[in-house]
C-alpha cells in the first residue's frame, strides 16, 4: 500500500547508521527499520531489541530480504558505492552515506545500476537542509549583498583524531569524511557549469596518515567559495563569511549578521588621476550602511527534511532531491583535488 510506512534495512550500525539513520527513522512516521546488517552482534541485538527488527551479520544477507524496500549503506567510507551496487542489485532503493564513492570509476558502477534496475540512488545530503545554510542562500538570491565575490566557510577545530577514518585505505580523510558536506553546499552557491579547483591536503596531528588539513578554493560563474576543514585550528572561525558589492554576511553564535546597504542612486567612484589631495588616498565616502541580526529558526531536523523528501520520491514520485549526477560534480573535484595534493 502506498500509505504503508518505507521498510528499511541499515547496512552499518556504526556513528552514521546508529546515530542518525536509525534515529531518523524511527522518529519519522513514513519509515521502520525492519533488518539492519552489523558484524558486531552486540550491536545487532540492540537493534533488534530496539526495533524488534531481523539482523544480519552480512549486509548480502540484508539485500536478499524481500520484506527491505529501502536500504541505507552507512558502512565504512571505502566500502559504500560497492555495497550500493549490490544493493541495487537486489532490486531495492538505496540510500548511501556520504562519501557515495572513492572515485568516479565505482560511482559510475553505481548509477549504472540504478538505471538498469530502476530504483532510486541517493546520498545522504542533510547539510542542504540546514537552517543557516537556507536563511544564507536567501541573503544571496535577495540580491541585498550585491554580486557576490567570495564566500568562507570553514569547519574547524583542534582534535587529534585516531580512529579508522585517519586511514587512507580505508577511504580515511577530511576531504571525504567533512568535506562532501561542505562540497555540496559550495556547489548549490557556485551553480551549473565548469568549476575551477585549488586544493591544499595536509596530514598535521591526527594519527594514520590521511589528511587532516583541508583547503579548496572553487571558482564558477565569477564567483570564488573558500573552503577550510581542519583538526589543527586552536581558534574558532566564523562558519560562514560572504563577500558582496554591496555587503557583507558574518556566522555569529546566534546566526548571521548582515551589514550591507543600497547601491541604488550613488555616484559611481570616479578615479582622479592627479596627485592625491593633501597625500590622503581612499578619501571617507558615507554610505548608507545598514545592519542586522538573522536567527534563523531551526524547525525540521535536516534529517527527517531529507527523508521527507525521499518519502515523497519514493511514494508520490516527487522529483529526487539529491540525485547521484549532482554528487557526481562533488566527487570529481574530490578526485581532483587529490591529483592537485599530489595524492593517489
Amino acid at each position: 500500500m502506498a500509505s504503508a510506512p518505507i521498510s528499511v534495512g541499515i547496512a552499518g550500525l556504526g556513528r552514521s547508521g546508529w546515530n542518525i539513520h536509525a534515529a531518523a527513522l524511527e522518529a519519522h512516521e513514513g519509515y521502520r527499520v525492519a533488518a539492519v546488517a552489523d558484524p558486531v552482534l552486540e550491536r545487532r541485538d540492540e537493534a533488534r531489541a530496539r526495533f524488534g527488527c531481523t539482523a544480519y551479520e552480512e549486509p548480502r544477507d540484508l539485500f536478499a530480504d524481500p520484506a527491505v524496500e529501502l536500504v541505507v549503506v552507512a558502512t565504512p567510507s571505502h566500502t559504500h558505492a560497492p555495497l550500493a551496487a549490490q544493493a541495487l542489485e537486489a532490486h531495492k532503493q538505496v540510500v548511501v552515506e556520504k562519501p557515495m564513492a572513492q572515485d568516479l570509476d565505482e560511482l559510475d558502477l553505481a548509477i549504472a545500476a540504478a538505471r538498469r534496475t530502476e530504483r532510486v540512488l541517493t546520498c545522504y545530503q542533510p547539510y542542504r537542509f540546514h537552517a543557516d545554510f537556507l536563511a544564507l542562500r536567501e541573503v544571496i538570491a535577495s540580491g541585498r549583498l550585491g554580486r557576490v565575490v567570495l564566500v568562507k566557510h570553514t569547519r574547524n577545530n583542534f582534535v587529534r583524531r585516531s580512529d579508522w577514518q585517519m586511514l587512507r585505505r580505508f577511504g580515511g580523510g577530511e576531504l571525504s569524511n567533512n568535506g562532501p558536506h561542505s562540497l555540496d553546499q559550495a556547489l548549490l552557491l557556485l551553480g551549473e557549469g565548469p568549476v575551477e579547483v585549488c586544493a591544499d591536503l595536509q596530514h598535521t596531528i591526527g594519527g594514520g596518515d590521511a589528511e587532516d588539513h583541508v583547503k579548496l578554493l572553487l571558482k564558477a560563474n565569477g564567483m570564488v567559495v573558500d573552503i577550510e576543514i581542519s583538526h589543527c585550528c586552536a581558534l574558532p572561525q566564523p562558519e560562514w563569511m560572504v563577500f558582496g558589492t554591496a555587503g557583507a554576511l558574518c556566522s555569529t553564535p546566534a546566526g548571521f549578521r548582515v551589514r550591507c546597504f543600497d547601491p541604488a542612486g550613488l555616484p559611481t567612484p570616479v578615479v582622479d588621476e592627479g596627485p592625491a589631495a593633501g597625500r590622503r588616498y581612499q578619501r571617507p565616502e558615507e554610505l548608507p550602511w545598514r545592519e542586522e541580526e538573522l536567527h534563523p529558526a531551526q524547525g525540521r531536523p535536516p534529517a527527517l527534511r531529507f527523508y521527507d523528501g525521499l518519502l515523497q520520491t519514493l511514494r508520490a514520485g516527487a522529483p529526487l532531491e539529491v540525485t547521484a549526477q549532482s554528487v557526481r560534480r562533488q566527487i570529481e573535484i574530490i578526485e581532483r583535488a587529490r591529483r592537485l595534493a599530489g595524492l593517489p
